[in-house]
């Protein structure tokens, strides 16, 4: 993949301003977000509930991969609605109603078929089947996902040998859907943190997908990116994000690393358009070198 220079890039101490206002928008954000999407409709029994929450929020993490992620989150939501917590904490006992499951996701579920060259039905079936069988095989071997996570030491860890490690979870989970996954439920701001205070906010790995790798390539942020072509300047966020976390960790080494990331996201897709960013409105606005050029798709 081609590398090409960014047009303008920040001074060492406009990229720790930037940092500071991404980390205080994803802060803001973040909760209030996940509230709205996923947990609103969750019976007050279950909101407390660590381990019907771990497995959830993995259902969501798995159908939001290459999917509309509203479409995504709105099924798990009626998955809920129609099925209760049984389908999460027994998921057992619909091996054998998969196809009614199924049927009811499609009415909801929107994957991005043309990326992933297979039919809508076959995609679902296999998440949701997918999803059902990995609980059920981790709930005979460990006892449930609680208690399994919790062999390892710290999110990191968790990420690269719980989740990328494991047969039934990798089988089920890209890197960047691991590493929200991964921030959804070790956040100490979150319902879950399953590290509770133990751990800094640092050592969460950031998710880093094309909105993020654009925004921090457009502010100046980045002083080089790696792109598909040069004719459409589309950055390769899976090969920048080592790239972009490593940077982040330099200017601001115990920053909320997950705020950050979720800060960057939200500015990509609710101001940073891929052709026509409403910079004006923006909270970065006159930070930002607007490198506009330079493209999540």
């Amino acid at each position: 993949m081609p590398t090409i220079e960014v047009r303008e890039i920040l001074s060492r101490e406009e990229k720790l301003e930037l940092l500071d206002r991404l980390e205080r928008i994803g802060s803001a954000k973040l909760m209030e977000e996940l509230e709205q999407t996923l947990l609103g409709g969750i019976h007050p029994e279950y909101r407390n509930n660590t381990e019907f929450l771990l497995r959830y929020l993995l259902l969501a993490a798995v159908l939001d991969q290459q999917a509309d992620s509203e479409s995504a989150r709105k099924t798990v939501r009626e998955l809920y609605l129609n099925y209760g917590p049984d389908l999460f904490m027994s998921p057992e006992k619909h091996f054998d109603k998969i196809n009614e499951v199924v049927e009811k996701a499609l009415k909801t579920y929107e994957p991005k078929v043309r990326v992933l060259r297979m039919k809508k039905v076959g995609i679902t079936l296999l998440r949701i089947g997918g999803y059902l069988t990995a609980i059920n095989n981790l709930s005979l071997r460990y006892g449930g996902l609680s208690s399994y996570f919790k062999r390892f030491l710290n999110p990191r860890n968790l990420l690269e040998r719980g989740i990328l490690g494991e047969t039934m979870l990798t089988g089920l989970l890209y890197e960047k859907a691991a590493r929200l996954y991964v921030g959804w439920v070790t956040h100490p701001d979150l319902p879950i943190k399953l590290y509770g205070d133990r751990i800094l906010k640092s050592e969460i790995p950031m998710v880093v997908d094309g909105h993020v790798a654009k925004i921090m390539a457009r502010t100046g942020f980045l002083g080089k990116v790696r792109i598909e072509d040069p004719n459409n300047k589309i950055i390769e966020a899976e090969r920048e994000r080592k790239n972009i976390e490593e940077a982040c960790k330099d200017i601001k080494p115990f920053g909320d690393l997950f705020a950050i990331d979720y800060g960057a996201f939200h500015i990509g897709i609710n101001y940073c358009n891929e052709r026509s960013p409403s910079c004006e409105r923006c909270p970065l606005n006159n930070l930002c070198r607007k490198n506009i050029e330079i493209r999540a798709f």
